[in-house]
């Protein structure tokens, strides 16, 4: 008997140094919210009871840690010795696990009257144990028993309990002094043909009163199985939460499909530093994943990845005309709503038409940025190519982040349907502004011009481009056709400039094709976007109009075309050939022998900030006598006009109009015979017609006097 009273002496001692030490920095001792439900409770001396607050598992390598907390009231009129108690975990096999006090709260060896502590203990167990198989005892030391021992009470653990924070209810734990309340504000989880990728965005508010740098903190998605799967946490290194605030941040990993979808928590340990494993901070049911598939056009989606939550709005899916093919087109924007830069994905994507034929695409960016910051938006344009008969009564667009050259994990999933969606529209003398960086610009189509031909005319729409930007920047490839209102398309041509243009700057572009004779051409629209290659599987934009040739276009837009100016002016004087002004005075005619000269004065004005492409121009003069006696034609390039690359002003040959002004510039044509007809030549007319592409406009004529100077 005495031996037995001197072991249970020694045990008592050493359950006093056990409860010595120092309470750790990172998680100091805290009293839990009165409200928090028992599991269970068991009554000692006086009306005094322990409750069983909490208990929560976590896998171990060597099995599972057990830690639990124990609320002790002592409603006593003297303290209560923490010495005469202790606990046992028992499993229902009746194997017995030993229990120790956490260290911070082992400071803590006994309780005052009238007042109640909260402490924490640990005990490790096999692994094949759940919670439902234990039972924690409250024992009180009693000599008067055969071991020492008197079991006061024994508290089991429900079935239904999980000691997880419900979803839509907000967990907390406790560190640096202060209670961070945890919350998930996004939740996502996509897949790919192995994985799913679970993303969530954590808000972590500090309640207290002083400032909490977050401590190293272990991210973790547990399956109903209790398997425990690490999430990468971005933003939360060295994060400091102020009083009264909150920090988001980004949690991703991934989890094997086997493990299933159903029934995930969310769980927050910490490795303790002397313990040398997990502890649990906080656990919490995640609610049901934001869909990221069926979201439609016109409303905004979000996503989450690695690097973090971004926001998607499908602005349209056209189906435009190329070729013998049309062109699916999707106008996608992905914005960045959160506080800090987001990269830019790297994303592939796939139309889907039907749920059944599947469609490759292509992404183009026309934005010159190399991230997306905050309240920014990035414009993405993807586009894939289909026969132009077929028929389709919908089309989803699937995206997809590339994770490696064989592994694509799915982003996000937008449906539209299969109307074709009304085209951006710009209307008579309306102006479209490209927000684009790197490349704004503004648009108008200022005038339209026929030139006609035998079988044939050619429309040409002249396009007017001003550079917003603060750089001299080359303009952005077109693609072009005229749209009829019976639906006909003809492909169109956009005049080369090879010149960047200077910030505030204009150009002016021919867009043009040739419309066979007797097509009606009231309400043509002119229909234009930017022009792409799509070369070896990527994707370029040409940086200048056909520096490289096109094979397909994105962010289209459509123009109501001005209704075309066909005055003729009968005085040869400010004649518009854009982005010349040309004005022809002293007109006069001789002959000499057997020679006619017409000469006349001219000035011819150049537009400054203004590029434009000559080729295909000419200014045409055509001499023509009223009695028919005599007619001649002489044209004139436009590209001619200034000094040509390697020429100076002077090297110009007199024989070619140029930029300026010269008297009495002279055109000789041979005649022997008009000599003897001089005195029936009384009149002539002088016209000026716009050549373009071989066929003519008549712009000016002028009825003038033979042998007399005009004004």
């Amino acid at each position: 008997m005495r031996n037995k009273m001197a072991a249970r002496a020694t045990a008592i001692a050493l359950l006093l140094t056990l409860s010595t030490g120092t309470a750790l920095s990172m998680t100091p001792r805290s009293v839990q919210a009165a409200s928090e439900p028992a599991i269970g409770a068991v009554s000692v001396n006086g009306g005094s009871s322990f409750e069983l607050k909490k208990i929560q598992m976590l896998p171990d390598p060597s099995g599972n840690i057990v830690t639990f907390t124990v609320n002790i009231h002592n409603k006593g009129n003297s303290d209560l010795s923490l010495v005469d108690y202790w606990f046992r975990l028992k499993g229902k096999s009746g194997n017995t696990y030993s229990v120790r006090m956490m260290p911070q709260d082992k400071v803590v060896k006994q309780v005052g009257a009238h007042s109640n502590e909260e402490i924490t203990y640990y005990a490790k167990v096999g692994s094949g144990i759940k919670l439902q198989d234990l039972q924690l005892q409250i024992i009180k030391w009693d000599s008067s028993q055969p071991n020492f021992e008197k079991v006061l009470g024994q508290v089991s653990i429900p079935a239904s309990y999980t000691g997880v924070t419900p979803k839509g209810e907000t967990a907390s734990f406790q560190t640096g002094g202060s209670e961070l309340k945890l919350s998930a504000q996004k939740f996502t989880n996509g897949k790919n043909e192995k994985y799913y990728l679970p993303a969530i965005t954590l808000r972590l508010e500090n309640t207290g009163g002083s400032a909490v740098a977050l401590p190293d903190i272990q991210y973790s998605l547990r399956t109903p199985e209790g398997l425990l799967y690490p999430l990468e946490a971005k933003k939360a290194k060295d994060l400091t939460i102020s009083p009264k605030d909150s920090r988001d941040i980004q949690l991703t990993g991934t989890v094997p499909l086997k493990a299933g979808d159903k029934g995930w928590e969310l769980v927050l340990t910490q490795m303790h530093p002397e313990l040398k494993f997990n502890i649990l901070l906080a656990a919490q049911q995640l609610p049901a994943p934001s869909e990221t598939t069926g979201g439609e056009a016109g409303r905004e989606t979000q996503f989450m990845n690695k690097s973090g939550l971004y926001t998607a709005n499908l602005s349209g899916i056209y189906r435009l005309p190329w070729e013998d093919q049309d062109i699916l087109t999707a106008n996608l924007k992905l914005s960045n709503q959160g506080e800090q830069s987001l990269p830019i994905p790297d994303m592939t994507a796939y139309f889907l038409l039907d749920n059944a034929v599947r469609v490759d695409a292509k992404i183009v960016r026309t934005d010159k940025v190399i991230g997306i910051d905050p309240g920014a938006v990035l414009a993405v344009e993807i586009l894939g190519k289909i026969p132009y008969t077929y028929e389709y009564k919908e089309v989803k667009l699937v995206l997809q982040e590339k994770e490696s050259e064989t592994q694509m994990n799915d982003l996000l999933e937008l449906t539209a349907k299969s109307e074709l969606q009304k085209l951006p529209f710009i209307g008579l003398g309306s102006t479209y502004k490209r927000e684009d960086a790197g490349r704004k610009a503004s648009y108008t189509v200022s005038e339209i011009h026929t030139y006609s031909g035998l079988s044939g005319n050619i429309v040409s729409a002249e396009l007017d481009i001003e550079n917003l930007e603060k750089r001299f920047t080359p303009l952005t490839g077109l693609v072009a056709h005229f749209q009829l209102k019976d639906g006909k398309v003809y492909p169109a041509t956009v005049s080369e400039i090879k010149k960047s243009i200077a910030p505030n700057g204009k150009a002016r572009a021919n867009v043009w094709t040739t419309i066979p004779e007797g097509v009606d051409m009231e309400n043509v629209h002119l229909l234009l976007g930017d022009a792409v290659t799509l070369t070896e599987g990527t994707v370029k934009q040409t940086g200048t109009q056909q520096a490289v040739k096109p094979d397909a276009y994105v962010k289209p837009m459509t123009f109501a075309l001005p209704k075309e100016k066909n005055d003729v002016k009968d005085k040869l004087k400010d004649l518009d050939l854009f982005p010349y002004i040309v004005s022809l005075s002293r007109i006069n005619t001789s002959i000499n022998t057997d020679v006619l000269s017409l000469k006349f004065d001219y000035n011819i004005r150049k537009k400054l900030l203004t590029e434009s492409s000559p080729d295909g121009h000419k200014l045409v003069l055509v001499f023509e006598d009223f009695n028919g006696k005599k007619s001649f034609e002489k044209s004139y390039d436009l590209k001619n006009w200034e000094p040509r690359e390697g020429q100076t002003a002077e090297q110009v040959t007199e024989s070619e109009l140029r930029i300026g002004s010269k008297e009495q510039f002279e055109i000789r044509v041979q005649d022997a015979e008009l000599i003897y007809k001089q005195r029936f030549l009384e009149k002539f007319h002088l016209s000026v017609y716009h050549e373009f592409q071989g066929q003519r406009k008549m712009i000016a004529r002028q009825s003038l006097d033979w042998f007399a100077f005009s004004e």
